[in-house]
């Protein structure tokens, strides 16, 4: 459970993680878009000019003490927090 401002610890650590190297990963991989809400990141990238397992790799180079890990799309949706995507031919969809 730890301390009350664990929270505010992670929002700051993940922040500056961020701002210091998102915006290399993002340009190496071809990232077009991010989001994250608290620990839960959505990359939105180019299948076809780079692998969600170099992406992961990077990313879990950040820092020793951090493991991300990836889920990636089947039949075209990925669930998001409470959100389901589906990816249409020319834009995305979604559903609660």
């Amino acid at each position: 459970m730890g301390a009350p401002s664990s929270g505010l610890i992670a929002e700051v650590f993940l922040q500056h993680l961020e701002h210091r190297h998102l915006a290399h990963l993002a340009h190496k991989h071809d990232i077009v878009n991010h989001c994250r809400y608290l620990d839960d990141i959505l990359l939105v990238f180019d299948s076809k000019n780079t692998c969600i397992q170099n992406i992961l790799n990077d990313f879990n180079a950040l820092h020793p003490n951090i493991q991300f890990t990836a889920e990636t799309e089947e039949n075209q949706a990925l669930n998001y927090l409470d959100v389901t995507i589906h990816k249409t031919p020319t834009s995305f969809k979604t559903a609660i």
